[in-house]
């Protein structure tokens, strides 16, 4: 591994300054400029989604992209963006929009002249999203992308296994292919792909090391990118998440590969991206014991001395993508209007997008039926004689086009707005086999009542050959799409889009999303409100309604959900402060329930969540602070910490001025005490549990950082709490019956190369 990287990293050198010949100075991103056209000065928006994918994949954070930004708001969307320079940023490709400057607190990005990262959401009017190039220290040494993305989140211990998040506003409605959901942000989103232009070849190195070899945990993160010509950016991606874990049989190695390309010119634009993505996880179950007098709360033992539910368990999830999105605008308009180059604009009202999507997934699960022999199931303790060995694999493809034809602002105008309509279509295709082992006895999945599998599954015995049960199924759903929308206006903007499927499973699905932003001015800056909803009427995922294997199985018929929400956001940069609520109100919601099966609530559910984020600075001293609130009318059925927080402080200053920085400090999060989710390896989905409350337990770990200009290094510790189990006790979950690692030390180095 150690050769490979030096090898790749040595090449990447090498090739940067003569395989394409670029030039090496701004002229060339200059003349892109002019080219794409510039509005007067430029807002991106940046979604909270992509931001956490973001920040995952180049170490980029809201908290740390620059202290001179622009906010915009483009549909739900709400950016902190770094100022564009005039020599290196293009220009938005769908809308002219008006800058709103205002003030963080976080150190400018040292590449930000030479350098622009952007991603591009096609809910979002196919805006190119501006994302920061953090070079900064702040929450730099928080490298796991579940505490990174999510200041409240559970895991099961070890980084690159299952996780989700605590807050609920932050967790998403099940996808089509849902047992993938859970590892998600490990992967490689098509959708949410960063793209790049340089002046000169762009290269990202991270690697970061915990605990001695046999329990080791490594985290390996390599990005390059470069222009072949003004237009046209090429690049790539790979990482490597590696852990083995303290506890028995329970490690994860999951790595990731992506191929992008970008190219834009005056009246057409093309995004393209190849994603591969491999998690192989091994699968303990969890400790068998936690409460009796040898288990986990009362036995001092070594973390390999605890007894785990599981010695064979495996699961393979992979991943394959392909995303491609061009628009081409027949007609250039000229708008009478000059960009911050000098050059007049020519931009089209009318365009033309399609945006292509190519996904393949498939997951296997498999268990050696060592305690088959013993009549039980070691997750639940179900009667289960002669159930055989376990493996059995899903399979979901699918085919997504969707065409648009667009009409944007006319930015000229005191009152304009844009609309566009599309057709949208998804091919689909579900699989799922169970594969016959030697063990001669008769499988028999646990079936709960409430599933409607009855005696329907067939009654095949481990002896017969080949795959013994197959269910395929195909759909082609389609839909009509629309949207209105302003992104134009200085004190306010909106966007409204809907979807209605007409034909295929997801007939009769609505979604319908609004947003309004308010800005007003003050003597210190612009303050900005924003208003949202959405309304969501939507079959249960596929998986939900028809799942079997050897382990569990269900038939279901559901009604279709609904889901209403409502967010409110209130932002003072000045300040360094934002205020938030958000009240979901859920008919019909699906859950998984105590037998690890999805159930379906009769009840109207109600949920609530406000926040603030504040940081303080006060002379070398920083202090970062992210509060939740959350209510939940039905905590059987969504169970929710009442309050969540994250608290960073942290001393910075200059060892060498100009040279090195070092940063010194703590950080702290906590939750009250809730009825956390329990964990199915064999469906890699959380259920419900009501044995043990985890909570009111403080994690804490202090870290020391250092920059020297483009290389940051961190030391600090992970699981420092573990050691003071005589005051604080053994609560140390996340998840119920997997404790959270043992103490250790952890280091890493991030690396920029622009050359």
């Amino acid at each position: 591994m150690k050769c490979l990287f030096i090898l790749v990293w040595m090449l990447l050198i090498v090739s940067s300054g003569s395989v394409f010949g670029q030039e090496k100075d701004s002229s060339y991103l200059t003349k892109s400029v002019a080219t794409a056209g510039l509005s007067d000065s430029i807002s991106h928006a940046l979604s909270g989604d992509t931001l956490h994918l973001a920040a995952d994949t180049l170490h980029l954070a809201a908290d740390t992209i620059s202290k001179a930004t622009n906010i915009a708001f483009s549909g739900d969307t709400i950016s902190r963006l770094g100022k564009p320079s005039l020599d290196s940023i293009p220009s938005l490709p769908d809308s002219l929009r008006r800058p709103v400057v205002v003030g963080l607190t976080d150190p400018l990005d040292t590449l930000s002249n030479r350098l622009f990262a952007y991603q591009v959401l096609d809910r979002n009017s196919y805006a190119r999203l501006q994302v920061g190039i953090d070079t900064a220290m702040n929450r730099f040494d928080i490298n796991n992308p579940v505490m990174r993305h999510y200041h409240a989140g559970a895991y099961l211990g070890n980084t690159g296994l299952s996780y989700y998040p605590i807050g609920f506003e932050a967790r998403k409605r099940p996808s089509d292919f849902l047992f993938i959901d859970h590892v998600a942000d490990y992967l490689h989103d098509p959708d949410a792909t960063i793209y790049y232009q340089t002046q000169s070849p762009y290269t990202l190195i991270d690697y970061s090391s915990a605990g001695p070899k046999a329990q080791n945990e490594s985290i390996f993160k390599l990005v390059h990118s470069q222009n072949v010509n003004q237009n046209w950016n090429v690049g790539f991606y790979y990482d490597v998440f590696s852990s083995e874990g303290q506890y028995v049989n329970q490690n994860a190695s999951d790595n990731g590969f992506s191929l992008f390309s970008a190219y834009r010119s005056s009246q057409y634009s093309m995004y393209t991206n190849f994603n591969w993505n491999n998690v192989r996880m091994r699968e303990n179950g969890g400790l068998e014991n936690i409460d009796g007098d040898d288990g986990f709360m009362s036995a001092d033992n070594d973390p390999t001395g605890y007894t785990v539910r599981s010695s064979d368990g495996k699961t393979v999830l992979l991943n394959r993508s392909f995303y491609l999105m061009h628009s081409y605008s027949p007609v250039k308009l000229s708008l009478g209007r000059r960009n911050m180059t000098g050059d007049s604009i020519d931009v089209s009202r009318f365009t033309l997008v399609q945006t292509f999507k190519y996904e393949w997934n498939k997951r296997e699960f498999s268990d050696v039926a060592t305690w088959a022999l013993q009549g039980r199931d070691p997750y639940f303790g179900w009667d289960a004689p002669g159930r055989a060995d376990t493996h059995d694999s899903l399979y979901f493809r699918r085919i997504f086009n969707h065409f648009e034809f667009m009409i944007k602002e006319q930015s000229r105008r005191k009152f304009t707005a844009g609309f566009s309509i599309g057709l949208l279509t998804e091919f689909d295709r579900y699989n799922m086999n169970m594969v016959p082992e030697t063990v001669a006895h008769p499988i028999e999945p646990h079936v709960p009542e409430n599933t409607g599998w009855g005696g329907d599954l067939p009654a095949i015995s481990g002896e017969e050959p080949a795959i013994y049960y197959r269910q395929t199924r195909k759909h082609m759903n389609t839909a009509i799409t629309g949207r209105f929308f302003n992104h134009t206006g200085r004190y306010l903007n909106w966007d409204f889009n809907g979807r209605l499927y007409f034909s295929g499973y997801k007939l009769g699905d609505l979604n319908i999303n609004g947003t309004v932003q308010i800005h007003y001015d003050t003597s210190k800056g612009r303050n900005s409100l924003l208003l949202g909803g959405s309304i969501e009427n939507a079959h249960p995922s596929y998986f939900l309604s028809n799942y079997a294997s050897n382990w569990l199985a269900w038939n279901n018929h559901f009604n279709t959900s609904q889901e209403m929400r409502l967010r409110g956001e209130f932002i003072m940069p000045h300040r360094k402060l934002k205020l938030g609520a958000y009240v979901s109100q859920l008919n019909n919601y699906v859950y998984i329930n105590k037998d690890a099966v999805p159930e379906q609530s009769s009840d109207a559910l109600v949920t609530g969540t406000a926040y603030i984020e504040k940081d303080i600075l006060w002379w070398k001293f920083g202090f970062q602070f992210r509060l939740y609130g959350q209510y939940s009318s039905h905590e059987k059925t969504i169970p929710l910490p009442a309050f969540a927080g994250f608290q960073s402080t942290y001393f910075e200053t200059w060892l060498v001025k100009n040279v090195l920085t070092m940063q010194l400090g703590w950080n702290v999060s906590y939750h009250t005490g809730y009825y956390a989710y329990a964990y199915m390896p064999a469906t890699g989905m959380f259920y419900l549990q009501e044995d043990q409350k985890i909570g009111n337990y403080p994690f804490f770990d202090f870290f020391l950082n250092f920059q020297i200009r483009r290389a940051r290094i961190f030391v600090r510790t992970d699981g420092l709490n573990t050691i003071f189990r005589n005051v604080l006790g053994k609560e140390n979950f996340m998840v119920y019956r997997y404790p959270t690692n043992d103490f250790r030390m952890k280091f890493g180095i991030s690396w920029a190369f622009y050359d």
